[in-house]
C-alpha cells in the first residue's frame, strides 16, 4: 500500500513540474502540499476535506491554526506548514508588489499596504516613516489586537517617527471580518494621532483602511488635511 501511494506522489509531482498548477483541482493543491508534512499515506482526502471545511483555497490559508486543526488527520506538522505558506505569500505580495518605497500619494500609500494584511485574521496596525522626499526610511508592525479591535499608544508612535528622522507618516490598519469603513474609533484614534505628531513637527500624511473589500484612504477622503 505504500508503493502505491509513493508511486502516486511521484506522478503528482511530475505533473506539477510539467505544467504547473494551471490544472489541478483546489483539493488537489493541498493533498501535494501535505506530502511535505505527512510522510507517508493518502493525503488526497484531507484536501477535499480542507476544501468543504473553509470552501476555497483563499479560505484554507485565512483559517487560524486552531481551527486547521479541527479538521480530521491535520495535526499540528500540517497545520503548522499550511500557515507557514500563506505567511509566506504574504511575504512574497509585499515584496513583489511595492515597486518602488516611495509613497507620495494616496494611491501610492494603499498600494503600499495593501498585501501586508494577507492571511491576518486579527487587527493589526502599520506604520510607514517617510523623509522630506516621500521616500520610505521605516515600516512596522507596531500593534496586534484581536479579530475585532487593536489599540494603538501614540507615544510609541511619536517615538518610532523621531526615532526614524521621519518627516511624514503614514498609519494603516486592517479590519479582517469587516469592510475598509473607518469606524468611530478609527475617526478618534486618527484625530489624536495627527495631534500628537503635529506636536513633533511631524506630519500625519494619510491612515489606510484595509479589509476584504477594498482599502480606503483618509486623505484621499479629505479626512486628513496635508499641510
Amino acid at each position: 500500500m505504500a508503493n502505491i501511494h509513493d508511486e502516486h506522489r511521484k506522478r503528482v509531482k511530475e505533473e506539477f513540474r510539467k505544467s504547473g498548477l494551471e490544472h489541478f483541482p483546489h483539493h488537489k493543491l493541498f493533498e501535494m502540499l501535505l506530502f511535505y508534512s505527512i510522510p507517508r499515506g493518502d493525503t488526497n482526502e484531507l484536501g477535499h476535506l480542507l476544501m468543504e471545511r473553509f470552501g476555497s483555497v483563499s479560505g484554507v490559508f485565512d483559517a487560524p491554526y486552531q481551527m486547521l486543526r479541527e479538521v480530521k488527520g491535520i495535526g499540528p506538522e500540517s497545520a503548522t506548514l499550511i500557515k507557514f505558506v500563506s505567511d509566506m505569500m504574504r511575504m512574497y505580495l509585499d515584496d513583489y508588489t511595492v515597486k518602488s518605497n516611495m509613497i507620495d500619494s494616496p494611491q501610492a500609500a494603499k498600494d503600499f499596504m495593501r498585501f501586508k494584511f494577507i492571511c491576518e485574521q486579527t487587527e493589526c496596525i502599520y506604520m510607514v516613516c517617510l523623509g522630506n522626499n516621500n521616500k520610505v526610511l521605516y515600516c512596522e508592525r507596531i500593534a496586534r489586537g484581536l479579530p475585532e479591535t487593536v489599540g494603538v499608544e501614540p507615544a510609541k508612535v511619536v517615538k518610532t517617527a523621531l526615532r526614524s528622522n521621519a518627516v511624514k507618516v503614514v498609519i494603516a490598519h486592517n479590519h479582517p471580518n469587516g469592510i475598509c469603513i473607518p469606524s468611530n474609533r478609527d475617526l478618534r484614534t486618527t484625530t489624536v494621532l495627527l495631534e500628537e505628531l503635529m506636536r513633533v513637527d511631524v506630519e500625519l500624511m494619510d491612515h489606510i483602511v484595509v479589509a476584504p473589500d477594498g482599502e480606503y484612504s483618509m486623505a484621499e477622503n479629505n479626512m486628513i488635511k496635508s499641510r
